[in-house]
């Protein structure tokens, strides 16, 4: 530690040179933490480990193929089944069909739908009013701030799928699952499109154990295989995975421009603890001759390296803990807000953050370091930088 203060001094030598490659570790080590995020929340579970007792049903051809609704009550008498609730896609849109006012829309069973979702709380309104309500809509919170809403207010949606203009009334407000959502009964359709009546979009149930969510999969899948609607049965987690795998391999995408830009960021700082090393041959050739050693020396440089890679880091991993709740926000009011859901501060990301900070910072540092070191006390004597 005593050398410190020195190490500080060597470092904003030159101030322009150390702002400008604190800067290059800083914005690269932000979207290194964004990146991590994302890919993280890829495979985190925002219903607070919930999710892990759910399974999709939906039909093995596409997910646009229906089911008929004579697969509820076989399903419900399942082992290990506690409740299977109806979801269908409604599409259609609110307002026009630009992004901004895209949201998911679902007809639901109102009735089950709940109990299946269990880590959903009614905020606002009540459950009963809702369910008490054919033309009831549950939204979710994230929705309401977005749009300015208010209980009772009056919704209109435009089917495309289900053709007609279908007027709901705000009943309840959640919060918990995918807040970026509406749901209303499908009763509404169904009365209005009679010939839709019977069919089913997919059916989430909800398993009573891990072993169910292992154990279900091949059993519904089996049973229906050779009905003229055979099904495809999935965990939560896989089902949404699946969305995600439609861009490609998103994973591979994400870690490889992230190793990319680790790799830039430790040129960059190579290149400046080069430079200061050239630029102080003669100077370091004179703490020889005052009595510093070659483990101080080789300290000395290398400190100088970590601590220019760490104010850059750790700025960086500040700005990204501050700008997290901005961001996060635009995402869930985005179309990708049922995948913002589940994104939030993740210690290990910034923990890994912190780590390739000091990674480069020893990794840039080395070879001037040792060069540094092991220089003659005559050659760095000699030598002008």
């Amino acid at each position: 530690m005593r050398f410190l203060p020195l190490v500080l001094k060597n470092v904003f030598r030159k101030k322009t040179r150390s702002i400008l490659t604190i800067g290059s570790i800083l914005l690269p080590l932000f979207v290194i933490c964004i990146m991590g995020t994302l890919l993280a929340t890829l495979d985190s579970d925002p219903s607070g480990g919930k999710g892990m007792f759910r399974l999709t049903v939906r039909h093995s051809i596409s997910i646009t193929n229906w089911l008929p609704e004579a697969y509820l009550p076989k399903l419900r008498q399942m082992p290990g089944v506690k409740e299977v609730t109806i979801m269908n896609w409604f599409g259609g849109k609110y307002v026009d069909s630009s992004a901004k006012n895209f949201f998911a829309r679902f007809a639901i069973d109102p009735e089950s739908f709940l109990r299946v979702f269990d880590e959903a709380t009614v905020v606002e309104g009540s459950a009963a009013d809702w369910m008490g309500d054919r033309s009831g809509l549950l939204v979710g919170k994230v929705l309401m701030t977005k749009y300015g809403w208010r209980l009772g207010q009056q919704i209109t949606l435009m089917g495309d799928i289900y053709p007609g203009n279908y007027t709901f009334t705000i009943r309840a407000v959640f919060k918990g699952a995918d807040e970026s959502g509406v749901y209303f009964d499908r009763r509404v359709h169904e009365e209005a499109l009679p010939r839709v009546k019977g069919y089913v979009g997919m059916y989430w149930i909800k398993t009573d154990s891990v072993a169910a969510v292992e154990r279900l999969p091949k059993q519904i899948d089996a049973m229906f295989e050779n009905s003229p609607f055979p099904t495809k049965t999935e965990t939560e987690k896989e089902f949404q995975n699946s969305w995600v795998s439609m861009l490609g391999n998103v994973k591979l995408l994400i870690t490889s421009i992230a190793t990319i830009i680790v790799l830039v960021i430790l040129l960059i700082a190579a290149n400046t603890m080069a430079m200061s090393a050239r630029e102080r041959v003669t100077e370091i050739a004179v703490l020889r001759t005052l009595g510093f050693g070659k483990p101080t020396i080789l300290g000395l440089v290398l400190g100088e390296s970590v601590l220019l890679s760490l104010f850059g880091g750790l700025l960086g991993l500040g700005l990204f803990v501050l700008s997290f709740p901005g961001f996060r926000a635009w995402m869930l009011n985005s179309p990708m807000g049922a995948f913002a859901t589940g994104m939030r501060i993740f210690p290990g990301i910034l923990a890994l953050g912190f780590f390739i900070t000091v990674l480069v910072g020893l990794l840039s540092g080395l070879v001037p370091a040792i060069r540094s070191a092991g220089r003659s006390i005559p050659d760095g004597l000699r030598q002008v930088g």
